[in-house]
């Protein structure tokens, strides 16, 4: 039955094939298809569901009416408790009256209409301080009736339009403390992508999960081509070195025992002691990480061609080669090295298969790959960390943030191996006999 189910991946490469295509197109225009950055991200809307998604920004105890002394920044205790001109007259915002309140937001900041009704007025809201303003009784600074008219934004200053529904008196009813929905505009790449609007929510802090998963793709994918190309040719000119001065006369065997000695020395040295030990002299360092994967991804080529190059050099039309005196460059680049390209490619494929899931390992235990990378792995990492959020309501909201990245690697592992196998089965002259 299983068997059944897996032969069209095998026999056919559009699924598997298409797989692979469609993450590599993504990794390479991932910068456009992307509509966040994936290093930058707002701490207060970490951890969101996919949707709209929004911090409040607080504005704590605005001073509706200020008077000289508060536009002289004399602090709010002082003015508490000083004597004041029973002369003079209270100043009043009456009923019906406009007004503006003027705050700073900063460069990055942008409001979020989360309705998507156009407007931002409902996306202002009183804060529970307002009723407590500076800690003083309810009684002393009740909220004011006021009604929002127009919210919007002007370089690095936000206004709020308001209309007065009742009189408004200093020092009385004048103090607010209002949320407004906000969020970091600086992070979008894209000025027409909804401000707001995130595919698959947001993570840990706050950076967007839909466009790391695509520089994701393009980190691992890239990652994986670098030392799965640079390894295959290693691998496979050693191997056909190795086989070809096996057994040798003139002292040439020799060039076979110390080829077949660096892999057995290399064999037994496990990957992850190396990386573990190049981290703690070299720190996080990627390049490093890139060349101890190239190191280890070559000796499964050594062997088999090796092998195989051993049969190869005793059939005639080798033999016919070596009489009509072709060098031993132009016999393993012509009469060698094509037999060899179905096993270079299964091997290949099943290497950048292990790169992948070694990363992810690697990414784990925080090894030679540094934390903030978009690497599937990291992000692997980092949501598991938040595996149990919502224990005790039993909904666990976060959990998709694991099983996503999860999801590709295994995909593309298997896109990798059902490759291989399809093309062993049609650069391999005896198996097409076979079907």
């Amino acid at each position: 039955m299983m068997r059944a189910i897996l032969r069209p991946f095998v026999r056919f490469p559009i699924l598997s094939g298409g797989v692979l295509i469609s993450l590599i197109l993504l990794g390479i225009f991932a910068p456009i298809i992307a509509p966040y950055d994936p290093y930058i991200g707002d701490i207060r809307v970490r951890l969101q569901k996919p949707g709209i998604v929004s911090g409040n920004m607080n504005q704590n105890n605005y001073d509706l009416i200020q008077t000289k002394d508060q536009v002289d920044e004399m602090p709010e205790w002082m003015r508490a408790y000083s004597t004041e001109d029973t002369n003079e007259s209270k100043m009043t915002i009456h009923k019906g009256e406009k007004g503006i309140i003027e705050f700073y937001m900063g460069p990055g900041l942008s409001f979020v209409d989360e309705n998507r009704n156009g407007t931002h007025t409902d996306d202002v809201s009183f804060d529970i301080f307002s009723e407590n303003c500076l800690g003083q009784s309810k009684n002393y600074c009740p909220k004011p009736d006021i009604k929002f008219t127009k919210v919007y934004k002007k370089e690095s200053v936000g206004y709020i339009e308001y209309v007065a529904n009742e009189d408004i008196v200093d020092d009385l009813n004048d103090i607010i403390s209002i949320d407004i929905n906000a969020i970091r505009g600086d992070t979008k790449k894209w000025p027409w992508w909804p401000s707001g609007l995130h595919l698959l929510g947001t993570d840990q802090i706050g950076r967007d999960y839909f466009s790391r998963l695509i520089y994701g793709g393009r980190w691992n994918l890239s990652l994986m081509l670098i030392t799965g190309v640079v390894g295959s040719i290693v691998g496979a000119s050693l191997g056909m070195i190795s086989g070809w001065t096996a057994f040798q006369p003139n002292g040439r065997w020799v060039i076979d025992e110390i080829i077949l000695r660096i892999v057995d020395i290399t064999s037994v040295v496990p990957i992850l002691l190396i990386a573990i030990m190049t981290t703690l002299v070299l720190g996080n360092n990627i390049w490093v990480f890139v060349i101890i994967l190239t190191l280890f991804t070559w000796q499964n080529f050594v062997r088999i061609i090796r092998a195989k190059t051993l049969t190869l050099r005793t059939l005639e039309y080798v033999n016919m080669a070596k009489i009509s005196g072709a060098s031993t460059f132009r016999i393993l680049r012509t009469h060698i090295l094509p037999s060899h390209l179905n096993d270079i490619m299964v091997i290949a494929t099943y290497n950048c298969a292990l790169i992948i899931t070694l990363e992810a390992v690697m990414c784990f235990f925080e090894i030679a790959i540094p934390r903030h990378w978009t690497a599937w792995g990291n992000m692997m990492k980092l949501a598991s960390e938040y595996w149990n959020y919502g224990e005790f309501s039993g909904t666990y909201p976060y959990r998709y943030q694991m099983l996503i990245p999860s999801g590709l690697v295994i995909i593309t592992v298997l896109s990798l191996n059902f490759l291989g196998d399809w093309a062993r089965d049609k650069l391999d002259p005896k198996l097409r006999e076979f079907e």
